[in-house]
């Protein structure tokens, strides 16, 4: 588990950033806490118990997250299908730092970004913005795009270490249903979207990517590998109690 300290805003990325995995928080069936306050663009607070009784979905990301700008077009498409739904992107820090885009160090530095990430992007849902030490992004997974679909009960329906549009739209019409399955296989993932995005932040946060690929590669194999092994285990274990 990463500590809350000075490693959390790092200033160029590495495979060890992140431990593939590792993904606390409310799962898919549980309650969640509403315990959370961030702050939206213009300074203001925004709790998430303001939330309570609505469907919501909680997408993490950031200005130089690839897997998350893959994600603006095709959720804006969801957020005109499903209108009685809220959706928040947390901005939580950056995933490719490097030269002209640097870890923000106070919460004002964080909404710039935030507010970049909007105009950038195209971003039509509420960006809302984390603490500097990112409280909620330590609570809830820590990794740079997550996604959670919570009912108006405050009961996760579905939750995932990686984000897609596709899964959500699943899971919104079919809402009487616990979604469990929280792992999605990334690999195959088109890899147009990471050269401009990390390039944001200068060469060398693309020169970070291209130097720790293998480990990625191999961390993220390693991540599959797992998910495999304990959804095997889940599907024995049900079967022999039937």
């Amino acid at each position: 588990m990463v500590a809350r300290d000075e490693t959390y805003n790092y200033e160029r990325f590495r495979m060890d950033n992140y431990e593939l995995g590792y993904f606390p928080g409310p799962k898919a069936g549980e309650s969640m806490n509403y315990d959370y306050s961030f702050t939206d663009l213009d300074g203001n607070e925004v709790r998430l118990e303001d939330y309570k009784g609505k469907w919501l979905v909680i997408e993490s990301g950031s200005l130089t997250c690839p897997m998350y700008v893959k994600n603006v077009r095709p959720f804006e498409l969801l957020k005109d299908k499903y209108p009685d739904v809220e959706w928040l992107v947390v901005y939580v820090r950056e995933a490719h730092p490097g030269t002209r885009i640097k870890p923000p160090e106070s919460i004002d530095e964080k909404i710039k970004m935030a507010q970049r990430t909007k105009s950038d992007y195209g971003e039509e849902r509420k960006i809302v913005v984390d603490s500097v030490d990112g409280g909620w992004h330590h609570d809830w997974g820590l990794l740079p795009n997550m996604i959670y679909v919570v009912n108006p009960e405050g009961q996760v329906i579905y939750r995932a270490d990686w984000s897609f549009a596709k899964n959500v739209d699943k899971v919104l019409s079919e809402r009487d249903k616990i979604h469990t399955d929280e792992h999605i296989v990334i690999l195959g993932t088109p890899p147009w979207v990471f050269i401009p995005v990390t390039l944001k932040a200068g060469w060398i946060a693309v020169w970070d990517i291209l130097v720790g690929l293998p480990a990625l590669l191999i961390n993220h194999v390693k991540a599959d590998i797992q998910a495999w092994k304990a959804r095997r285990n889940s599907k024995t274990t049900s079967e022999a109690a039937q």
